[in-house]
């Protein structure tokens, strides 16, 4: 007891004891406070349209058996004598996994050993649909491409004219308008808070992760992107299948994402790259308290010095 009424006694005892309360204020609200609903549901298959197998093969002969096999079941460092020059098996991950790799240019990849970013796609839509095809008819199937879900927005290159270019750009926006629009937002917001946000970020700004890695900003990725990921897995990313995440509920988080990303931000200079409201809460309370212990610090100090 000695010990510590003599340790009550000390000039910034009262300062210690507010910190240590504020901190298991904190704690406990961070225990107490509600968490959304996981949500669980069912998914459909896409349709495909027409596609050249005998192209896709083509495409895969020249720039994907070096590292996944003729076979498709992939190939070791051992089997191809060079460190960079490897791919995982092939067997049975379906069109979408071959179209969202290749659509985000992240495959053909330069080096399997490191995650690869978001790059320009090097085959058009087309070649694409065909190789993800021959893979698919080749090697097994897995979740179809979700063609109903809309992609890239078309580019003026891919067309003849100006009127073709226009004409689809209209029917582009038309349906990706139809899609977002057609989603429930209050229900994405509760998806993406609880299986997204802790990778992605409140904002969708992406984060790092584990050896290296990092999840991807949202920003480029368009509504097929998203969903095809869901579905695929890609990297560290679970696996959201027709048993954990519906296409309804797909669309509704899809169409948060969408929503969130046309929000202005109003944080100002010091909005932190939106990273989130738990974050920014954090940091604002860690310099708000110590700028009023420091204040409570030199008051004391100097009322000391004037007695």
């Amino acid at each position: 007891m000695k010990w510590i009424t003599a340790r009550r006694r000390h000039p910034l005892a009262g300062y210690v004891v507010v910190i240590v309360a504020l901190a298991f204020l904190g704690v406990g609200y961070a225990f107490i406070s509600p968490t959304s609903n996981h949500a669980v549901a069912d998914t459909v298959a896409a349709e495909q349209g027409e596609v050249d197998i005998a192209n896709g093969k083509q495409i895969y002969t020249q720039s994907c058996m070096s590292c996944h096999g003729e076979d498709g079941k992939g190939r070791t460092k051992e089997e191809t004598g060079s460190a960079v020059a490897w791919g995982p098996s092939l067997e049975g991950v379906g069109a979408a996994a071959v179209d969202f790799y290749v659509r985000t240019g992240r495959m053909p990849s330069a080096d399997p050993n490191v995650q690869m970013p978001r790059r320009p796609q090097v085959y058009s839509d087309q070649e694409i649909a065909d190789l993800a095809a021959y893979v698919e008819s080749a090697f097994g199937g897995g979740p179809g491409i979700p063609y109903d879900v809309p992609g890239d927005a078309p580019q003026r290159g891919e067309f003849g004219s100006d009127a073709e270019y226009e004409a689809a750009l209209a029917e582009y926006e038309k349906n990706y308008a139809a899609y977002v629009g057609g989603g429930d937002v209050e229900t994405g917001m509760r998806l993406y808070l609880t299986n997204c946000a802790h990778c992605h970020s409140w904002s969708g700004a992406g984060g790092a992760l584990t050896d290296g890695r990092w999840a991807p900003e949202l920003d480029e990725a368009s509504p097929r992107d998203i969903y095809e990921a869901m579905i695929v897995g890609p990297g560290a990313m679970p696996v959201f299948n027709d048993d954990t995440i519906s296409p309804e509920d797909k669309q509704a988080l899809i169409s948060f994402v969408k929503n969130l990303q046309d929000e202005p931000n109003a944080g100002g200079p010091f909005s932190l790259d939106r990273v989130g409201q738990v974050a920014e809460g954090f940091i604002g309370w860690t310099i708000g308290i110590s700028l009023i212990v420091a204040c409570a610090i030199w008051i004391t100090a100097k009322q000391r010095a004037h007695d």
